[in-house]
């Protein structure tokens, strides 16, 4: 066998086999789960479906902080993602007083953003980053990078009880975000 074919062989094999490890351990590229510590703030990010405000919920109750932030995306007419989450939180025995919200937020990278006037008139130093397990290493990664003149330490906790392992690929929705998260990381690398 000439090595003309033996190229034609093995690379589309090898390919193959890279594709498979990568596809089957893409998991651990985007999820970063930390222990929560003492904090000053928690920072619940926009989307999900209620999963989000109760993990930070649970977090709050814990006595991980006594403050909590939710971000705003619209989602129809006049109303925003921050409102109806704050408005979950209360009916999971959160004060009113510890929620602080922030609206106009179209992605993970305006969140950042736009959370500093608040979390310098919060004084914050320690942020709990609750979202997603899929979403939380970009999240962090993201939150790390604006955040990083500020001085404040972020610490990734995911939903505890959001599932996203090795068997992230046999399922129709977490296939879609397993792609949509990695599209959006490359995108955010271009940014750079």
């Amino acid at each position: 066998m000439g090595w003309k074919k033996w190229m034609f062989l093995t690379v589309p094999l090898l390919l193959l086999v890279v594709g498979l490890i990568i596809l089957v351990n893409l998991h651990k590229l985007l999820v970063l789960e930390q222990q929560p510590k003492k904090a000053d703030a928690i920072l619940v990010l926009s989307g999900g479906k209620g999963e989000r405000e109760a993990e930070a919920a649970k977090l709050y109750h814990e006595g991980w902080s006594d403050t909590i932030i939710v971000t705003g995306a619209l989602v129809g007419w006049e109303t925003y993602t921050s409102e109806i989450m704050t408005e979950h939180l209360i009916e999971l025995d959160v004060s009113t007083d510890d929620i602080h919200s922030f609206k106009e937020v179209t992605s993970t990278r305006e969140e950042a953003e736009l959370s500093i006037p608040l979390l310098r008139q919060l004084n914050v130093d320690t942020l709990l980053l609750v979202t997603n397990k899929y979403h939380s290493a970009r999240a962090k990664w993201i939150f790390q990078k604006t955040l990083k003149d500020e001085n404040v330490e972020v610490i990734s906790v995911p939903v505890r009880e959001d599932v996203y392992d090795r068997n992230w690929w046999k399922d129709h929705e977490t296939r879609k975000q397993g792609a949509s998260e990695v599209l959006k990381f490359i995108w955010e690398l271009l940014r750079l």
